[in-house]
């Protein structure tokens, strides 16, 4: 990243671009960065996708670092950073697991269903369900990122990483799961309590082990920004300005 303070973001300073806190690369050497498999037409809206990604990540270390920001907007910003990180992961496993021929596919579409009446058993009700197939040509099914993390694990030569990696990466999908607001088990499992500082540095170094990977990318240094999240993490204060 520039050395510039984010202070030289405000407006109001009316600073030129010269003398502004930008991206430490541009968008065309984070594309060429990448290593992917795949046609120009294939791999092209990702390769951007990932770029614009790794742009805005810088954007968001600098904010955790230079900005005091209210406790709640901390969380929400670690929040942005954990799926958007995720992301870029989700990203490269799925063009790993397609150009391999990884993809799970079926030959089948349904037609529908149906169901006899209610029967009892030994004491027990049960129906009985009858799904009509219709073959088809082979067609991709929806992949889940979990999905994604299996498949590697069983092909550790595809990305080159350390094993630990994938269950390490199980635990980060179910952080970004928390897109969907309503997954929540408790009265105290919100977002203000899942999106810590631990969290935050475990994604990031993940990422940046991936990021790493001679399968992944020709020039990990542009990644070099990550490695705020090798450091030791620090046992988090949590404060009580909820209601501010």
């Amino acid at each position: 990243m520039s050395d510039f303070p984010f202070d030289t973001l405000i407006a109001a300073n009316g600073k030129k671009y010269s003398e502004r806190w930008h991206p430490s690369h541009s968008i065309d050497a984070y594309k060429a960065a990448f290593i992917l498999n795949g046609t120009y037409e294939e791999t092209e809206a990702l390769r951007k996708n990932l770029a614009y990604s790794m742009l805005y990540l810088e954007y968001l270390e600098k904010q955790l670092a230079e900005l005091t920001l209210h406790s709640v907007v901390e969380k929400m910003v670690i929040k942005t950073y954990v799926i958007t990180a995720t992301s870029v992961i989700e990203g490269i496993f799925t063009n790993i697991v397609k150009t391999n021929g990884w993809w799970k596919t079926s030959q089948y579409e349904s037609l529908g269903t149906t169901q006899a009446n209610e029967t009892n058993f030994d004491g027990q009700k049960f129906v009985v369900k009858t799904e009509l197939l219709k073959k088809v040509d082979p067609y991709p099914l929806q992949m889940k990122l979990n999905d994604l993390i299996d498949i590697l694990n069983r092909h550790h030569k595809a990305l080159k990483v350390d094993h630990l990696v994938y269950p390490a990466l199980k635990r980060l999908k179910d952080s970004r799961n928390r897109v969907h607001l309503q997954k929540v088990a408790s009265t105290t499992d919100h977002d203000y309590s899942a999106f810590t500082d631990a969290i935050k540095k475990e994604t990031g170094g993940i990422l940046l082990q991936i990021l790493s990977s001679p399968m992944v990318t020709n020039d990990p240094s542009l990644f070099s920004f990550l490695n705020v999240n090798l450091d030791s993490v620090s046992t988090e204060t949590v404060e009580t300005d909820m209601s501010e």
